[in-house]
This record gives structure tokens, C-alpha cells and sequence, in this order.
């Protein structure tokens, strides 16, 4: 175990949920040094609920009053932590007692993330549904990055430890030094321009660029309301949608090279034309996302000629991710 870690939870109507969330966090051992939750939502319903666990965990409640996204209050709640370790937290997210300890005893010496078994919740006391969540990232050619297992039945399946792409942002614990490796020359650890959704893939992959891996660990287990779920498909939140098209854009935008876009050709130009042709006819809403995109285009290439620029690993190291039914490797491949 390498030291003790912080906690970093955002909030955003999560009024139902927070409190069984910080309830599990109660029973954590070891204990967090530091629990930071971000209020975004104006109403202040979250962090209403969240001060009576004043007297019960190290918290310390953030009102920005403004809504950051998730990635800006991940950022503003991470300013605020010391610890070697941060685990970022939804607040419809209950770890299990033994979560934190079981992840940092995984973590190997390069790990700058270490993820565990997230099984779906139910309502707000987030009952375990027999259902997984995520058994850790994994990215496809086309550029899509998946929650391994999701929505497929806990049933024992990937009950084998693994290094991953990623961990969702839901419940993943990351190394401090890895997250100011990577952090952009503004300071930014999560980027802020994609606001919410993709935030945790983004970062992922600046992470493998600079050879930090991410470790999958089936013993540590957590249950997860997730309210977008993905088998559902697209048209629940039309402001999510416009989020994801622009993301999944700027995702590349920042990390992917050349090598990249040659090796996994065709497929991420045919989903792209997937996504076009969407916006063009059923997910007309999400049309705004193109102008957006337009407006972050020089931040977006500034920020991919640093990330390429402090690349420590080959690109066919990268590369080798993207494979059609996605990839895990063994936790002793180097």
C-alpha cells in the first residue's frame, strides 16, 4: 500500500443518491484523509444532503456556483487533496468496505489508475441488481470506448485481474503523481473543454501515452446507479447527446496520431459518417455540437501537439488497444 488517498465526488442532482453514497464511504477502511464534494447544480439539493456527514468524514463541500461539468469540478475537488492516491466517486456510486484497500494494494509501480467491478444499483439505495456496470475500459477501432461488461449479467465473468485502457470515472482510484504527469500546462487534469462525458477516456489515453497503465481488480466491487446506461441507446437526454458527439471528436482531437487514424482506418471514418448522418436525421438536436466543435478547434489542436509532444511510448504501443472486440492483457505484461 502507497500511502493513503482523498476522495473526489461531483455533484448534479444526485439528491437520491448522495447520501447512501457517503454512507458506504463511512464504512471504508482505510478511511479516506479527505473527502471533497463539488455542488454544481444551483439548487444546492446534493450538498444539503451531504453536510449532515459532517461530523462522520473529513468533508469538505465545494459551491462553485456556476455548473463546471464533471470535468471542471473534478479539477476545482482535486485542488483540494493532498494524498498520494485520488479516487474519483459518483455520487450514485456505494463502494464497498474493503474497495479503496483492495485497489491500492493492486497497484503496481507504473499503474497510474486501478479500477474495480462496478454491478448496476438500483433506486436510491443503490441495491445491487445482479447486473455489471464495468469491469474496466476498453476502446474498438472506430474510436468507441466501452465499459467492459456492461450491462452483461454478474455472473463471475472477468473475474480475472487485468491491465486495462482505463477506469470510468465512476469509481476509479489514480495515482497522484500520474495525474500531474499528464496534467496540460493550464493545469487542467480532467480537460475541461469536453465538460461532461468521455472526460475519463481523454484522460486514459494521456495516460498510456505517457506509459502509466491502468489495472482492473475484480476483488474490489462497487454498485453503481449510472443514470445514461448505454445499452438503452441514444434520445434520453438530448444536451447528453450533443455532449457525446462533440466529445467523441475531441477525444481524437487530443490524443490520436497519425499512426493512429491510418492503422485503424476504415472504421472510425465510417462511424464518424454514422454520427453525421444521425445529427443529420434523427438526433437533430445534437447538430449544435459541429459549431462547438468549430470554436474549440485551436485549444484542441494546442492541446494535442502537447500530448503527442510528451509522448514516452511508441504509437504501436497505443495502437495496440483499438482491436474490433477491444483488449485486455495479463497484469504481468510489461
Amino acid at each position: 500500500m502507497d500511502g493513503g488517498y482523498d476522495i473526489v465526488m461531483v455533484t448534479y442532482g444526485h439528491a437520491r443518491t448522495v447520501a447512501r453514497a457517503l454512507e458506504a464511504v463511512t464504512a471504508m477502511a482505510p478511511a479516506p484523509e479527505r473527502v471533497v464534494l463539488v455542488e454544481n447544480a444551483p439548487d444546492g439539493a446534493s450538498a444539503g444532503r451531504a453536510s449532515a456527514f459532517g461530523d462522520r468524514l473529513p468533508l469538505e463541500i465545494v459551491e462553485p456556483g456556476r455548473n463546471t461539468g464533471f470535468a471542471g469540478g473534478f479539477n476545482l475537488g482535486l485542488a483540494r487533496t493532498r494524498a498520494p492516491w485520488v479516487l474519483s466517486l459518483n455520487p450514485d456510486c456505494a463502494p464497498e468496505p474493503a474497495f479503496a484497500g483492495r485497489l491500492l494494494d493492486a497497484a503496481g509501480e507504473r499503474d497510474g489508475a486501478v479500477t474495480g467491478r462496478l454491478v448496476r444499483g438500483e433506486g436510491p439505495a443503490l441495491r445491487p441488481s445482479g447486473v455489471l456496470d464495468a469491469a474496466g475500459m476498453i476502446v474498438l477501432p472506430s474510436g468507441r470506448h466501452l465499459d467492459r461488461g456492461a450491462g452483461e449479467p454478474d455472473d463471475g465473468r472477468y473475474g480475472e485481474p487485468a491491465r486495462v485502457f482505463g477506469g470510468t470515472g465512476a469509481a476509479t482510484l489514480y495515482r497522484r503523481a500520474a495525474l500531474e504527469d499528464v496534467a496540460y500546462p493550464d493545469g487542467q487534469v480532467m480537460a475541461e473543454s469536453l465538460f461532461a462525458y468521455r472526460e475519463d477516456a481523454e484522460l486514459a489515453w494521456r495516460l498510456q501515452w505517457r506509459g502509466w497503465s491502468c489495472r482492473y481488480e475484480p476483488s474490489a466491487r462497487a454498485v453503481h446507479g449510472r443514470g445514461l446506461r448505454p445499452e438503452r441507446g441514444r434520445g434520453a437526454d438530448p444536451v447528453a447527446d450533443r455532449h457525446s458527439v462533440r466529445n467523441r471528436f475531441l477525444l481524437r482531437w487530443h490524443c490520436a496520431d497519425l499512426g493512429w487514424h491510418l492503422a485503424c482506418f476504415p472504421w472510425w471514418f465510417l462511424r464518424d459518417l454514422a454520427v453525421l448522418g444521425a445529427c443529420l436525421t434523427v438526433e437533430r438536436g445534437s447538430l449544435g455540437a459541429f459549431g462547438e466543435l468549430w470554436g474549440l478547434r485551436h485549444d484542441a489542436r494546442e492541446r494535442r501537439r502537447w500530448v503527442l509532444g510528451r509522448a514516452t511510448v511508441p504509437s504501436r504501443r497505443i495502437r495496440r488497444w483499438f482491436r474490433r472486440n477491444g483488449r485486455v492483457e495479463p497484469v504481468d505484461v510489461p
